[in-house]
């Protein structure tokens, strides 16, 4: 896929080619707990790393929408690369509208090439939602700035080429003071001022590491502030807004796979003389879980769109947060009922539903808790 003016359907179909084809591959221990460049290679082989970037950065050029199907049909086989390449994709949009000529240039072909892989480093021990009080800290010394701090949970920690990093020059003190930096991983490794833990042992999610990063008065010049010293508050919450949709998009891409699975087994397991299928409560409950999905990929698609129309409105902060509501609540009620229908196959790990309800869990709580969404939600309508 090399033209940037592929249509929506095209994608879809591309997109679901590979992820049939080459995740699979990869489902197995020896890639838990990692980010396999082979396949993080294939994605950008077709054009996935720089599916919103543009054409004269090496990338495809299409918005969120894009995004959103992409996203979906990946999290349909595995939530795992759905999640890190929908942070690359943040990364990416984020330097696209905060990063000068230069960053632009110098990072955005490197992210749609795959050479780059891009990570957000924003959560940390005591700060996540709560993104105003970060401690993590930086220092201005002439030309160069210095970070000291911590940050946890951190999507493609230990594999990314690239990280955003927020800190604060008055920590707890305001959004005012709160900036965002552009840290080359290798470099930084290499002077021993950051150290990357182990990942972090989850229930589910296994090909999307997250683990921790310690920054020790890190040392970086001045050009890789990204956006002004003012603005990373604001930086920060831009790129949520495309980061709910996606997780929304994932959600629907867990859900959909999971009545598939419950479908097959209810047209193929026999009970009392008749398919599971015949039976009417059973019947209800797939229903139940069709009509969940297909309303939750029509509130993503709207927001998407909003985005991709206005990027800057107010309106996205209402539809990202409703899409991120409606899609993963609704993931997680179809993919626990998935479980139900296939009775003790459910439980057994033979069976994909089991993974797919523990996916469907984490996505309540990335990109800000099903509970801060419905806080901003009630807020956008007080302004309103």
């Amino acid at each position: 896929m090399t033209s940037p003016q592929v249509s929506l359907d095209e994608l879809r179909d591309t997109v679901r080619r590979v992820a049939t084809g080459e995740i699979p591959k990869y489902q197995d221990e020896q890639y838990y707990n990692t980010v396999p460049r082979d396949l993080f290679s294939t994605l950008a082989d077709v054009g996935l790393c720089g599916l919103t970037i543009e054409e004269e950065f090496g990338g495809l050029g299409l918005g969120s929408e894009a995004a959103s199907i992409a996203i979906e049909e990946l999290a349909s086989v595995d939530l795992g690369p759905a999640i890190f390449l929908s942070v690359h994709l943040m990364v990416a949009g984020l330097v696209r509208a905060h990063g000068s000529k230069e960053q632009r240039a110098t990072v955005l072909p490197k992210l749609a090439s795959g050479e780059w892989l891009g990570a957000f480093a924003l959560t940390e021990p005591a700060a996540g939602s709560d993104a105003v009080n970060l401690r993590t800290e930086w220092k201005r010394e002439g030309d160069f700035y210095r970070i000291t701090g911590e940050k946890c949970y951190i999507t493609s920690a230990g594999w990314a080429d690239l990280y955003i990093v927020f800190a604060s020059k008055s920590p707890g003190n305001g959004p005012q003071h709160i900036a965002a930096f552009l840290v080359e991983t290798a470099p930084a490794i290499a002077s021993g001022a950051l150290k990357i833990s182990k990942p972090e042992r989850k229930m589910g999610c296994e090909l999307s590491p997250i683990a921790s990063l310690r920054f020790d008065g890190l040392k970086i010049p001045k050009t890789q502030l990204l956006g002004s010293e003012e603005s990373g508050y604001t930086v920060a919450r831009t790129g949520l807004f495309g980061g709910r949709i996606n997780i929304a998009a994932a959600a629907n891409g867990v859900a959909a796979s999971a009545i598939s699975s419950a479908l097959s087994h209810l047209k193929e397991r026999e009970q009392f003389g008749q398919a599971l299928i015949e039976f009417q409560g059973l019947q209800f409950m797939l229903a139940e879980m069709k009509m969940k999905l297909e309303a939750a990929r029509a509130v993503t698609e709207k927001a998407a769109r909003t985005l991709d129309k206005e990027p800057k409105g107010a309106e996205n902060r209402l539809l990202s947060s409703i899409a991120k509501c409606v899609a993963t609540d609704a993931a997680m009620s179809i993919t626990t009922d998935a479980v139900q229908l296939l009775g003790g196959a459910g439980y057994i790990r033979e069976y994909k539903v089991e993974r797919l309800m523990r996916e469907a869990k984490m996505l309540q709580i990335v990109e800000g808790t099903n509970q801060i969404q419905r806080s901003i939600i009630a807020k956008e309508l007080q302004r309103s």
